[in-house]
């Protein structure tokens, strides 16, 4: 029988992936004993070439030129996946085609989720096995939309594949090269208004060999991928032969793996580090000393400890440095560039929205010399909006650095952020609110005469915060009646999430030319503690998700929940 012949791109990625992954064939990288997966090099190998094969026998062979490499008009695959292994197969396996994958959220309703294939012009979509009847519904309506028209391809992703007899021969193809500049992944992040953006990154992201594989870190994967932040991470962490622990986003979960002791490398976004720290404060520092003790040595075993995607409230800040005995590493970064910016061990801990120094291969510059907006530039960076040519060129100086949108300044050879360089848009979990739109609506209000959005900390988190002034001081208005209003006329991320009502003769602070100061509105009237309960006359809607009894309308998260 004549042998089996696979062959993968000629490209550093899968050079370095086969031979890693040949020479420890038995290095486990995913465990998830929920769905019953523990899968080692030698497997992901062979899911990923099944993988491969399913998208060649879903797709016609128009869609693949002569070295069976993805057309680059139908480019990109559509994922829709947890942060698991199924995500892992999908990624690796469109990226063995020549393609690049486009993550997306698994809360999206068909009518959102059919304009992202459509904006894409995708060739299939791959579907984990959890998410069946999501990927089912979408391509239902699909089809009703595009009659005259071939289906889109929903293509099962399949795991824990048995190995080909006989053993296939994996080679790389001399033929099968691809242009480092050409698109290797799409991450969607919120715009202004309705869909997100699609920031498209090159094939050479994936291209950094670790300086050796395996690492033998072991790291949680719990997270949706089409947040930046995972969607990449989980690659590179299988590049570097890292071991990822599937477990459910919860803070019970988390705790209980650190108390392991076998986690050795963590990272989350600042609300996540809020959630564990009242979590541990209520549910753990009252245990006996010896079950208390389990889980601060097993998180004093985690080598490194990052948070990235906002600004760490200095309460949380102060509890892990003390329950570590040193202080989290702060990562500033972006869907365009990822991570930029980061603290060091030399950084000062006392030193306030302290981000530290460039990461390697980052490039950062501040546009007033030692202050002033924070650009970066990099190889690996973003290098288009995906149809979006005037926001690209926008969102890039003369020099080609992107335009981060926030304000900076340097102490000593250390970045420190100062906030945004914008005040029309309140970053709200991970989305971008428009201030004067809200603020144009809640004037439109019969019962409101006056209205004022400010961004306000509280409960751990960003908040859009109102100051309203009633039609008549006798009208009582409540932040439940505003919400309910207003969710026909905004999306539902955009909606105010604390509320101040203004007293008679009550004044606003303003210049003397009449404009309003916003940032003494926020100090003025929302100077909150961290947690409840709040001051009298401030009232708070907690948005966690599926709290809201309202149906849900297309773009209420941006796409992005």
């Amino acid at each position: 029988m004549a042998p089996i012949i696979e062959q993968l791109p000629n490209e550093p990625l899968f050079h370095h992936l086969l031979h890693s992954f040949t020479t420890h064939p038995h290095h486990v990288l995913v465990h998830d004993p929920k769905n019953g997966v523990e899968a080692d090099c030698s497997q992901l190998l062979t899911d990923i070439l099944h993988m491969r094969h399913q998208i060649f026998q879903a797709l016609p062979a128009s869609s693949f030129d002569s070295q069976r490499r993805i057309n680059q008009e139908n480019l990109f695959v559509i994922v829709l996946a947890p942060g698991n292994y199924d995500y892992i197969v999908a990624a690796f396996a469109t990226l063995a085609c020549g393609g690049a994958f486009a993550p997306i959220s698994s809360t999206l309703a068909p009518e959102e989720a059919c304009h992202l294939l459509e904006t894409t012009n995708a060739s299939c979509m791959l579907v984990s096995t959890q998410f069946e009847s999501q990927g089912a519904q979408i391509g239902h309506y699909y089809a009703a939309r595009h009659k005259s028209q071939p289906p889109v391809a929903i293509i099962p992703i399949a795991v824990n594949n048995a190995p080909a007899a006989p053993k296939p021969q994996i080679r790389i193809n001399p033929a099968m090269t691809l242009d480092p500049t050409s698109p290797g992944v799409l991450i969607f992040t919120s715009g202004t208004t309705g869909p997100p953006k699609g920031v498209v990154r090159p094939r050479r992201v994936w291209y950094t060999s670790p300086p050796r594989f395996p690492n033998n870190h072991v790291v949680l994967a719990f997270r949706s991928p089409h947040w930046v932040g995972v969607a990449m991470r989980l690659i590179w962490q299988v590049l570097a032969g890292a071991r990822a622990e599937v477990i459910e986003n919860d803070p019970r979960a988390i705790w209980e793996s650190f108390s392991t002791g076998r986690v050795s490398r963590f990272s989350a976004p600042p609300r996540t580090y809020a959630q564990l720290m009242k979590f541990f404060q209520e549910q753990i520092d009252c245990l006996p000393v010896e079950q208390r003790g389990r889980y601060v040595k097993g998180v004093r075993a985690l080598q490194n400890v990052t948070v990235s995607g906002g600004v760490t409230w200095p309460t949380v800040m102060g509890f892990w440095r003390e329950l570590l005995g040193r202080p989290l590493r702060n990562i500033y970064s972006s869907t365009e560039v990822t991570a930029a910016i980061e603290t060091t061990e030399d950084s000062d801990p006392n030193l306030e929205r302290c981000i530290g120094k460039p990461c390697r291969g980052v490039q950062v510059k501040l546009s007033e010399g030692d202050h002033g907006e924070i650009l970066l530039k990099s190889p690996t960076m973003f290098t288009h909006y995906l149809g979006n040519e005037v926001a690209t060129r926008a969102a890039l100086d003369e020099e080609g650095y992107y335009r981060s949108g926030d304000f900076g300044h340097l102490v000593g050879d250390q970045y420190v952020i100062d906030g945004r360089s914008s005040t029309d848009f309140i970053p709200y979990r991970g989305l971008r609110v428009p201030v004067h739109e809200v603020e144009a609506r809640l004037i439109e209000l019969p019962y409101i005469s006056e209205a004022y959005v400010v961004p306000a900390s509280f409960n751990y988190m960003r908040q859009i915060a109102a100051v309203i002034r009633p039609q008549t001081p006798k009208t009582t208005v409540a932040l439940s009646q505003i919400r309910a209003d207003l969710q026909d006329k905004l999306q539902r991320y955009k909606l105010p999430t604390l509320l101040r009502t203004l007293h008679n003769h009550e004044q606003v602070p303003e210049t003397t030319s009449g404009k309003p100061l916003r940032r003494k509105m926020e100090e003025k009237y929302f100077s909150l503690p961290e947690e409840p309960p709040l001051p009298a006359g401030v009232e708070f809607c907690d948005t966690d998700f599926g709290t809201e009894e309202t149906p849900r309308k297309a773009w209420d998260w941006g796409g992005m929940m």
